[in-house]
């Protein structure tokens, strides 16, 4: 009975086509592509009118560059709303530096 459930589930979801989750586009790009400058962003007009980058298909996603290389220099500037950071960058914190004492100690030292 379970094994009918979970077929039925698939078999609705495939005849549908409902996409149950799907990842941000700047999530579905590599680390490798993000260390070159390139990113992607979301494009509503990629599954009708195409574009340069478009994932393809039925996808909204295409790609972009952050930052002129070689490897990006085709793409199209990623919008800022687009741009996520794929590291969250820890912030450092500088400890205060304490003055060098100005007084001259050896004044008040007597030798015996």
């Amino acid at each position: 009975m379970r094994v009918l459930q979970v077929t039925g589930l698939v078999l609705l979801w495939v005849g549908t086509g409902v996409q149950v989750a799907t990842a941000a586009c700047s999530d579905q790009v590599s680390s490798g592509d993000k260390g070159v400058g390139i990113s992607a962003m979301d494009a509503p007009t990629c599954p009708t009118a195409g574009g340069v980058g478009c994932f393809g298909g039925s996808s909204t996603c295409q790609f972009c560059k952050t930052f002129s290389t070689p490897q990006s220099a085709n793409f199209v500037p990623c919008t800022t709303t687009s741009l996520t950071p794929s590291v969250a960058s820890t912030p450092t914190v500088t400890p205060a530096r304490t003055p060098a004492p100005t007084d001259d100690c050896t004044t008040a030292l007597t030798v015996a």
